[in-house]
């Protein structure tokens, strides 16, 4: 299962919406065929490991990172291609919580005669498609905010000056972020301050669709995010306080512009993230500055942060802090739970979920 799982990572940013599942096909202990699922609309990682294997896999154990489909999509049902091969048993890492699945795909397995095993690595599993299950059963993108700062909070100085606070390794794996994840989401200050692409700068990496929070739609025509060349496309988010005279103009300029309710004078996020869930957004990662941070935090929407942390020190009242807003009591405070601690380089990758019921 761990074999499993590690070629389920290596889709991870490419099968949205579907999940990364990998699978490893088992005979008289040897392994006779693996493989996963790459993109949406190919074929599932089962299929893969079942063409490696041939005749091989007859009698043999199946070890898949998630329950096989038993419905048709894009694909056909993963379940009978297991019960054509002769598999012998089938051990999940997890129950698919797509409601089209949810046990019945095992249940048709050991109707079937096939030996059934589940919860092998769930943890695993579920923190590797801990997007896709949010997606699926909540109806809502899983978010995450990252955050790069200085050690005393800072992430641009009092006259605005950012780049870089973090060092190489910290901004690759921040690239690496929004290739896994189905769009980015800044606000309007960061893009009138910046001017940024808003692009993955990896080799063979996918662009996220790029989200600007922007209530009075206030971005620039000349833009770089509307400019620059990318299969991902600009949604630009506003409220009713936006003049229908920019709003046909941004649309004119390629972008999709998404209408929200106004949240004191801002984009209703909470509302935002069930309009572009309706868009088969999966997963968004949050980059902007202090205030965007404050009110995603603040509106509920935020899944896990990611806070990496450069060993400098920036000082000054006036200079960018991290979170900004108005600010919560101590004991109000929001709470991580499942913190890990990474070192990257010179600087410290912290992660942790924001713990919904924590006292």
């Amino acid at each position: 299962m761990r074999r499993a799982l590690a070629l389920a990572r290596r889709s991870k940013g490419w099968t949205s919406p579907n999940p990364c599942v990998g699978a490893v096909i088992v005979k008289g202990g040897r392994v006779v065929g693996e493989g996963f699922h790459p993109r949406a609309g190919e074929p599932h990682a089962e299929v893969f490991a079942f063409r490696q294997a041939g005749k091989q896999a007859r009698g043999g154990t199946l070890y898949v990172t998630l329950e096989p489909c038993v419905h048709y999509g894009r694909t056909p049902p993963c379940v009978e291609v297991i019960l054509t091969s002769g598999i012998r048993r089938v051990v999940a890492a997890m129950v698919d919580p797509d409601v089209r699945v949810n046990g019945r795909g095992l249940t048709r397995l050991q109707a079937a005669g096939v030996e059934v095993t589940c919860g092998v690595l769930e943890e695993q599993a579920r923190k590797l498609n801990e997007d896709f299950i949010k997606f699926k059963t909540q109806g809502l993108p899983f978010v995450t905010l990252k955050i790069a700062m200085t050690l005393d909070g800072k992430i641009a100085t009092a006259s605005g000056e950012s780049q870089w606070i973090t060092g190489d390794k910290a901004r690759a794996h921040a690239q690496r972020l929004r290739h896994e994840h189905d769009a980015i989401l800044v606000g309007i200050n960061t893009v009138l301050a910046d001017d940024p692409q808003l692009t993955t700068r990896l080799r063979r990496g996918k662009d996220p669709q790029r989200i600007i929070l922007d209530s009075r739609a206030r971005l620039p025509l000349t833009a770089r995010v509307l400019h620059v060349a990318s299969s991902a496309s600009t949604w630009v988010a506003v409220t009713q306080d936006a003049p229908q005279s920019r709003i046909r103009k941004l649309e004119q300029s390629g972008a999709k512009v998404l209408p929200t309710e106004s949240a004191d004078g801002r984009v209703n996020l909470r509302q935002l993230m069930k309009l572009i869930a309706a868009q088969n957004v999966m997963s968004v990662l949050i980059e902007g500055g202090g205030t965007v941070a404050w009110s995603a935090l603040d509106a509920g929407i935020v899944d896990k942060v990611i806070f990496f942390i450069a060993p400098k020190i920036i000082g000054g009242a006036n200079a960018v802090t991290a979170v900004e807003g108005a600010g919560r009591r101590l004991g109000e405070a929001w709470r991580l739970r499942d913190v890990r601690v990474k070192r990257m380089g010179e600087d410290v990758m912290v992660e942790g979920y924001v713990c919904r019921h924590c006292q």
